[in-house]
Formats: C-alpha cells, structure tokens, sequence
C-alpha cells in the first residue's frame, strides 16, 4: 500500500500504522478531519485547512492539545518523509476513551493521525456529470467529521447513474454535493448557497468568491434551487482536490456551457493560486 503516516508519535508506511480500539473514530466516528494538497515541501492554503480543522474540534470541545503550528510541523515532517513531490495531505483528530460508552465526557486524551498520499498527475478541472438526491442528512454539515456513510451512500448512487458526483437539496433547494460544493453563473452573476449549518464551508468554495471579487465577477451568497441549477449558464463544482470542474448534465439533462469566458476567468484564478 502506498503512502506514509503519522499516529501519536510513530512514523511508517501506511500498512505499518496501528490505530487502537480505544480510538472512538473507530465505533462512533468520533473525529473531525481536513485535507489540503501541497507541492514541493509546502500545503497549499494550509493555514485555511489547519485553521478549520481546529475550529471543528472546538466546536465538538475535544479539548484538542495540538496548535495551528504544532500540527503544520508535524504534517510537513510526514510530508518530507513521504519524499512525494506532489501530495495530498489527511490531518484527523479524534477522541481516545478505555471503554466503549456514548458520551465523551471523561476522555481525556485526543488521538492524531497523519497521512500523506501521492497526488499523481494533473487531476484539476476538466467536466463532471451530476445527479440530484434529496439531502438527509444531519443538520451539522458544516464540521467536517469522519461520519461519511451519507457521503459513501450518495457517492455510489452517482456510481450507479455513471455520474462523477450527486447534488444535494432540501425540498428542492441545492445545498451542495456529496463531496464538493456547488455555484452557478447566471446572467453574469455567481451564486452560491451561503455559509450556515447545512453545507462545508469549503476553502476552494471561498477562494472562488474572491477571485470573482478580484476579476469584477459580481457574486451573490444566497441559496438556489433545482430548476435555477437547470436553467444555469454555468455550473461550478468545487473541492480541494479536484479545485474546479465543469457541471454539464444533470439527471442526464446537459447544463450551463453558456458563459464559458467567466467560468475559465474563474477557472483559472483558482489554477493561478495553486501555481503561483
């Protein structure tokens, strides 16, 4: 198995890490987790990604011991060991407990597991095709946990439907996808559902609303429903490792393909940044 990892305090090959029982990712998915691409001994936006990841675990008080630095330390010595010039970069969190018992009060130490990836070839832009699904999930969508069985379940429908990724609403208002988040272009306007407890405040979702402040893009952060997502001149679909793609069906029905000056405009700020 490809791959090199950290886990409180031991480094190796990813098959080499052992995780203990006593690791409640294990039987409750009780962590919280980011990941970050990087070049060259660097995390691309990684104060972002480490900043978030933080704030998560705050907002689950884990009463995390590792700092911003600490944890940019230790992933970049994970990184250097891995000798990947190009990587992707899996930072998680997670309470430790003797027993298996629902509640985390009483656990007092907090596991942290590192896992540094090859990111082979050019895996950027390019075109996605989509399917919508109701979303029903929990209302906590904005910390990004390990709690992924909605995710899995919606990611395989796509599967089936030969889709790239699933697009979520609630009651036909689109939230985001199963694991990306999603704008439109309208009439030279963005739009995109707003930051609150139904969506992942993605880092490429932001850094696509300041290369529209940037390039003169008005952009509006308000939600959108299905059939605005069909009539769109433009669908952007955003996540870290994949940056930015190009929504051009959706239920089998072929989308935007109508403003393809601002969508590459935005398209490649985004590119710029990774290169720059």
């Amino acid at each position: 198995m490809a791959g090199y990892a950290y886990y409180n305090g031991s480094f190796g090959r990813r098959e080499e890490i052992r995780i203990p029982l006593s690791d409640r990712a294990i039987f409750f998915g009780d962590a919280v987790y980011d990941v970050a691409i990087g070049f060259g001994g660097k995390i691309h936006q990684g104060e972002e990604h480490l900043r978030r990841l933080i704030n998560n675990a705050d907002a689950l008080s884990f009463n995390s011991p590792y700092t911003q630095d600490a944890l940019e330390e230790l992933a970049l010595e994970v990184i250097a060991r891995s000798g990947y010039g190009a990587y992707t970069v899996y930072i998680q969190l997670s309470r430790d407990s003797e027993q298996r018992v629902h509640s985390p009060v009483g656990c007092r130490r907090v596991n942290l597991l590192i896992t540094v990836d090859e990111l082979a070839g050019n895996a950027f832009g390019g075109e996605v095709r989509l399917i919508s699904l109701e979303d029903k999930r929990y209302r906590y969508c904005n910390i990004k946990t390990t709690n992924l069985l909605p995710a899995v379940t919606y990611s395989a429908l796509a599967d089936k439907a030969e889709c790239e990724e699933a697009v979520l609403h609630r009651s036909g208002i689109v939230t985001e996808c199963a694991h990306s988040n999603i704008s439109i272009l309208k009439d030279g306007v963005l739009y995109t559902h707003p930051e609150c407890e139904l969506i992942l405040p993605g880092i490429t979702r932001r850094h696509l609303l300041l290369g529209a402040r940037r390039l003169g893009i008005e952009y509006r952060e308000v939600p959108f429903s299905l059939s605005e997502l069909y009539g769109c001149d433009e669908c952007i679909v955003t996540s870290t490792t994949r940056l930015c793609r190009r929504g051009v069906r959706l239920d089998g029905v072929k989308i935007g393909g109508r403003d393809a000056d601002n969508y590459a405009r935005l398209s490649g700020f985004l590119l710029e940044e990774i290169n720059s």
